[in-house]
């Protein structure tokens, strides 16, 4: 992978809202699905844009958490990779709110300094177990026209709320099909999950493509149900 970046030159940018994530939590489980396709971009010596696509798992465990993320979180040029940071951030606590703090505070910091030269769209998620129960945080980075990085988070806990959503990435294919449908509140939580991932899938093959993972996680512990390229990476 070194010598790969080193041959594209500086410019190296993996986006991942090229992607698809979909978590639906409830206070007895939470179902993450996500496709793998991972598109990167960049510019070559004789400044040509480039382009290569790979696979990979988007649904990763740091610590007891697992983390996904949209958007561009991997800037060459400014030494950011999301993983990089959640691998400091979280490997070593084993609470999601220590976890989901400090992740939001070092992407705050990090991407606070580059959010004037680049442009900063990035949204996580940390799901987890909270005090024995199914745990969910969402945090969204987004850098304004002035120069500023608006943060914005969104928590759901048993108590709290009855269920939640969050959508990761590209959807613009989720939203037409629950327009046009009667309702996509059938089947399991798992089966919905992955059925709108794989309706995005189908729009944009060239942005979402499988294999598709898919991981729950209750009071009692998490399974993948559909691993696709998680827990490990798929063969390069």
């Amino acid at each position: 992978m070194k010598a790969l970046v080193a041959a594209m030159g500086l410019g190296l940018c993996a986006k991942a809202g090229a992607t698809t994530i979909v978590a639906i939590w409830t206070p007895a489980k939470i179902v993450i699905a996500g496709d793998s396709l991972v598109n990167m971009n960049w510019t070559g010596e004789n400044g040509t844009p480039q382009h290569k696509t790979s696979q990979d798992c988007k649904i990763r465990k740091y610590g007891s958490n697992y983390i996904s993320a949209a958007g561009n979180y991997h800037i060459q040029t400014a030494g950011f990779d999301v993983w990089d940071t959640a691998e400091r951030s979280c490997t070593s606590s084993m609470n999601l709110e220590i976890c989901a703090a400090r992740f939001k505070a070092d992407l705050r910091g990090i991407l606070g300094r580059v959010v004037g030269v680049h442009d900063i769209h990035l949204t996580v998620l940390v799901a987890g177990r909270q005090n024995g129960a199914p745990a969910l945080e969402h945090i969204t980075f987004v850098g304004q026209p002035d120069g500023r990085l608006s943060v914005r988070s969104e928590s759901f806990r048993r108590g709290k709320q009855k269920w939640g959503r969050v959508i990761l990435g590209d959807r613009d294919a989720i939203d037409r099909y629950e327009r046009g449908s009667a309702s996509t509140m059938t089947g399991s939580i798992q089966e919905q999950a992955l059925s709108l991932v794989r309706i995005e899938a189908r729009t944009v093959p060239q942005e979402v493509g499988g294999p598709f993972s898919a991981l729950t996680i209750e009071a009692s512990g998490e399974h993948w149900i559909n691993p696709g390229c998680c827990p490990a990476s798929c063969s390069k």
